[in-house]
């Protein structure tokens, strides 16, 4: 399986097109597929994208029971309910919903965020923001493995 990986910035259009990055593309196709399905995220202000094929996953992965445990409804609800199919057009671009662009606060760019079997689409400065704030999350945890390996040693 080809990997999303990488970050990149493509301008939105005025009908809500942006060209998905290439590798992104690549990957895809690789799997027959023509299209990426997009879902609004659950950890943060973006859309979530990855293919049709990993919806199916999701789906085939859930009971098949009248009464679905409360984490199969949540994502039932909150991930199958929401997704939408969007076919690449001649040029590689993907029409993105109104309502997605509004959630991830999108203006005229979006920035593509490869994260191995998916994808999410941010707007550039909120990814930056976000990026800054996981990076300081993940010095001071390692400022603190680091004390806490110094303090075992004595």
């Amino acid at each position: 399986m080809k990997a999303f990986i990488g970050t990149f910035v493509n301008k939105i259009d005025a009908k809500g097109r942006i060209s998905v990055p290439a590798p992104f593309r690549t990957a895809l196709q690789a799997k027959g597929l023509n299209g990426v399905a997009l879902f609004p995220a659950l950890t943060g202000d973006c859309i979530e994208g990855c293919g049709m094929d990993r919806i199916e996953t999701l789906v085939e992965s859930m009971k098949d029971d009248p009464l679905p445990s409360i984490d199969d409804d949540a994502i039932a609800h909150l991930i199958v309910g929401s997704a939408r199919e969007t076919p690449f057009d001649a040029g590689g671009r993907i029409v993105l919903p109104e309502d997605f662009i509004a959630k991830a606060k999108l203006t005229d760019k979006g920035a593509f965020v490869g994260k191995g079997r998916s994808f999410q689409i941010w707007e550039p400065a909120a990814l930056a923001k976000t990026q800054d704030a996981l990076m300081k999350r993940v010095l001071a945890g390692r400022l603190a493995q680091l004390s806490a390996s110094k303090d075992e040693a004595r």
